[in-house]
């Protein structure tokens, strides 16, 4: 298998491929983050959209605290993580939970919960 070459494109040339992707959200095409990889070995043989998002994860609450007080704190937290995304330019925010008040306060606050699997790569 031959290696191919990396190098970022213009967004707007690879809409034409993406459109055919199932599920694109063309909402990221303006993102102020967003950079468009593209591989290629003399022309392009795929792109792959990147921008940066924040990524909450861990909530920690004083125990025993009441779900009202506990719904408020995590809504401020939110709040503080939305001010601090939007001056870094980023256009999402993703919230790993598997306590269910957790995400159900999360959906009432404007997070959705994602059809798709979420998938970590560390470094």
């Amino acid at each position: 298998m031959e290696q191919l070459k990396l190098r970022f494109a213009a967004p707007q040339d690879a809409l034409e491929w993406l459109e055919n992707v199932p599920d694109f959200d063309k909402g990221i095409m303006s993102y102020p983050s967003l950079r468009m990889l593209c591989a290629y070995n003399g022309e392009p043989v795929g792109y792959l959209p990147i921008h940066k998002a924040v990524m909450l994860e861990s909530l920690a609450l004083k125990p025993g605290i009441g779900q009202l007080e506990g719904a408020a704190a995590m809504r401020d937290l939110v709040k503080g993580a939305e001010l601090n995304a939007s001056s870094d330019g980023i256009s999402e925010i993703y919230f790993i939970g598997n306590d269910k008040s957790v995400v159900d306060i999360a959906v009432k606050n404007g997070f959705e919960v994602l059809p798709w699997p979420v998938l970590r790569m560390r470094l």
